[in-house]
């Protein structure tokens, strides 16, 4: 085996308090950290939502996060991550944006406002940024944009016959079928529309003519944004061809311009492209007056409800304490119970300090970062514990010797196996940090912090902390009739394993 030390020297046990000294500083840092700036809890924790999007171009991530700042979304919790084996292409990791019952109720909302923040990047710009497409929606759509807003303040109430939210939307959708010929070209003529409703006495038709005013506009149908159904029934009710609405060939149209969109990796670059069998060239030039392709179109959107996100941090806690558990008990019957008490405290230490240092720099910790932890677990208990059996090994033969010298040499004994085990480790995930990209960029994180502190723990704390432990129970023992130390109890234990 390649050794990096021949026959080291170092005395480790002597230099204990200046271990410890270190140790004390680092958990310190750390739960100032904690209580100052707190965990930064990522959207698997506090819920929120993750996006996939894709773009004909890729804008700089800096125009995405002005785009959503500008919405009113906090941009120092949102991550942004291209995804380098497709280069138009970013995942979205949002924060939710309500907390309690009603964010709950709010997660499908939350990712329409990342969709209405990412709206400033089409060609409309800020018209559209943050509305709702009055073209692309139905009555029911109407009512519940307009319950969200509710500008009379009458959502919860009951009302014998239909919502005068929904009397308002059947009006408005009247307005865009009837004269209008299924297209709005802007959403300023609802202002002429005289709005009535039943069952409601003091309905103030201004309210809601400003609510709809700031929360919709009237633009061209994104046909990277609307679903199949929504294609056909725009078809049918702008009615391009004059066939008349019950036509089959919209039905066709509709399905053949989906399955384009999903063979050409989910965006449509240019309208023009979509002539088919089923979408002629005629259809597709008197589309272009209602039809439009955005810059992105959503590819999936995953939403982390606040329930589900405690959920998941509770099982990330108990995950971690079974695991520390289930190694304190295994070390305990392979060696001696202090010895699995030393090595899970030494373990605990290297998580606290991780943990530590990613509050003090304010990083993420998501499910991926605690992946991480429960590697770094594993890692660190192994070194530990081949220190631990290399001690073994010399108090067999070694009885004459104290037990602190024999865990000092035990320690430089392996000093080589720990730094190139280490140091490989360390340059790999090294490299994930600096070109894993975003996603992994927490899991790469945490072990690199997490191997440093590992390796500085199964040296400079697990036997100190073993060593400690064993002169308060056992004393440091009297000379037998040979001259040497008498061996203990424990030593006689790990002799016989």
């Amino acid at each position: 085996m390649v050794e990096l030390f021949r026959d080291p020297k170092i005395d480790w046990i002597n230099a204990k308090k200046f271990f410890i000294g270190i140790t004390i500083v680092l958990l310190l840092v750390g739960a100032i950290s904690v209580q100052i700036r707190g965990f930064n809890l990522g959207v698997d924790f506090t819920g929120g939502t993750m996006m996939d999007v894709r773009f004909k171009e890729l804008p700089s991530l800096g125009t995405v996060r002005s785009a959503l700042s500008a919405a009113g979304i906090d941009t120092t919790k949102v991550t942004l991550q291209p995804v380098t084996s497709r280069p138009n292409e970013l995942i979205i990791h949002a924060p939710q944006l309500a907390t309690g019952t009603e964010a709950e109720r709010r997660v499908d909302q939350d990712k329409r406002e990342i969709i209405g923040a990412l709206q400033r990047l089409n060609a409309a710009g800020d018209v559209s940024a943050g509305k709702v497409n009055v073209n692309s929606i139905d009555a029911a759509g109407i009512e519940a944009e307009l319950r969200q807003l509710d500008p009379l303040e009458i959502k919860t109430q009951y009302f014998p016959t239909e919502h005068p939210y929904r009397q308002v939307g059947d009006q408005i959708v009247a307005l865009r079928d009837g004269p209008n010929k299924g297209f709005l070209q802007d959403i300023s003529s609802v202002q002429s529309l005289p709005l009535d409703v039943k069952d409601l006495p003091n309905f103030d038709q201004n309210k809601v003519k400003q609510a709809i005013q700031d929360r919709f506009y009237a633009g061209k149908i994104d046909l990277n944004l609307a679903g199949r159904g929504e294609i056909e029934d725009s078809l049918r009710r702008i009615d391009p061809l004059g066939v008349g609405s019950s036509a089959d060939v919209y039905s066709k149209a509709a399905q053949a311009i989906s399955d384009y969109r999903r063979n050409s990796s989910g965006v449509i670059t240019d309208i023009s492209l979509l002539q088919t069998q089923d979408v002629s060239a005629e259809l597709l030039d008197k589309m272009k007056a209602n039809f439009t392709e955005g810059n992105f179109a959503v590819i999936s959107a995953d939403v982390v409800g606040a329930v589900v996100g405690q959920d998941l941090r509770n099982r990330a806690i108990y995950v971690t304490l079974a695991a520390l558990a289930g190694m304190l008990v295994y070390i305990a019957f392979r060696f001696e119970w202090i010895y699995g008490v030393a090595a899970v405290l030494a373990v605990f230490h290297d998580i606290l300090i991780t943990l530590g240092i990613f509050a003090l720099f304010h990083w993420e910790i998501s499910l991926t970062v605690i992946a991480a932890l429960l590697t770094l677990v594993g890692y660190s208990m192994n070194d530990t514990i081949v220190v631990f059996d290399r001690i073994r090994e010399n108090v067999r033969t070694r009885r004459r010797d104290t037990l602190a010298q024999i865990a000092n040499d035990s320690i430089n004994q392996t000093l080589s196996r720990t730094v190139i085990a280490a140091g490989l480790t360390f340059i790999s995930v090294v490299a994930i940090v600096l070109f894993g990209g975003e996603v992994l960029r927490g899991f790469a994180l945490a072990l690199t912090i997490g191997i440093i502190i590992g390796t500085y723990s199964s040296i400079a704390v697990a036997s100190p902390m073993m060593l400690w432990w064993e002169y308060i129970t056992g004393g440091k023992g009297g000379r037998n009739r040979a001259g040497g130390v008498k061996a203990r109890a424990s030593e006689r234990t790990l002799a016989k394993v």
